[in-house]
């Protein structure tokens, strides 16, 4: 706290303290973000607390424009986290006798975040150039893609992701699979409804919506005995109404769930941001509205 504020961190140097707030999270940090936050700490004038010039740390995305307005700022100090670590680095060799531990926690905290937002633009990047020209991207690279997307949205109660996988008899081979760990509810009432232990996944780098066909060849690496009735298919264009057609038969008949997403549906699940509710909370949706929909 600093006065009746909260901020993010305060720095103590003797009696002088520097309020810090911190910008980022999900999407570039507009003008009109930090023109708020700058007229928030600028309440601060005139208290007996403040000491000096406040700080905003930007550990988030700025366009060119938002960075040029932020350099003429006269009010605060704005300072991008890339560059508060740069200077972190440098200053290594001479640390100050007594930095607190906890700076050092929430910088690492918002590395942490940053390195996830650039990773997450990067998987919501790559999908989308895939979903113009799916030549950029060979089959196998398309099978790592996807899985790339599930290990991020769902690590940890995903996991023991094992690609290309081939059967005993060495007839079918399906492109990856993983375990589902118990502990989050959805991913709990998935493995009890379906009596399964395992995901499955096919990834098809088709240039067009696939059809009732891949339905029925990834139905043969389905069985209920086996703890494994449940697969995501990935398809760059989704799939066609035969394909859902397909799906819902082998649902109706044998109670396996094969649920077809396109490049688009994950790239709106990557986007909903960090929250894990928010990526399951659209599946159960998912399986929901399948379900429902089911023809008698």
């Amino acid at each position: 706290m600093v006065g009746p504020m909260r901020v993010d961190l305060v720095i103590e140097q003797g009696v002088k303290k520097i309020p810090v707030e911190v910008l980022g999270g999900q999407g570039s940090v507009t003008v009109d973000q930090l023109r708020n936050d700058i007229l928030r700490l600028s309440t601060l004038r005139g208290a007996d607390i403040w000491a000096g010039t406040p700080v905003i740390v930007i550990a988030g995305a700025m366009s060119p424009a938002t960075s040029n307005w932020a350099r003429h700022q006269k009010n605060v100090s704005i300072i991008t986290l890339n560059a508060l670590l740069e200077q972190a680095a440098a200053n290594q060799s001479a640390p100050p006798e007594h930095a607190p531990e906890f700076i050092d926690d929430r910088i690492s905290g918002f590395e942490r975040d940053w390195q996830r937002d650039q990773k997450r633009a990067d998987l919501i990047e790559q999908l989308r150039e895939h979903d113009l020209d799916g030549s950029v991207l060979s089959p196998t690279e398309y099978e790592n893609l996807c899985m790339q997307v599930f290990i991020f949205l769902f690590d940890p109660s995903l996991f023991g992701f094992e690609p290309q996988t081939e059967t005993t008899d060495g007839g079918n081979r399906y492109d990856f699979i993983c375990r589902i760990a118990s502990g989050r509810p959805f991913w709990d009432t998935l493995r009890a409804d379906f009596r399964t232990r395992a995901l499955l996944f096919e990834c098809k780098n088709y240039r067009e919506p696939i059809t009732a066909d891949q339905i029925y060849s990834t139905e043969r690496y389905l069985f209920a005995g086996a703890l494994r009735t449940v697969c995501f298919l990935i398809a760059r264009k989704g799939g066609n109404a035969s394909c859902m057609r397909a799906a819902q038969g082998a649902m109706r008949e044998s109670g396996k769930l094969i649920l077809v997403f396109s490049n688009r549906d994950l790239i709106e699940m990557l986007e909903l941001g960090e929250d894990p509710d928010s990526a399951e909370n659209l599946l159960d949706e998912r399986i929901w509205r399948f379900i429902i929909s089911l023809p008698r």
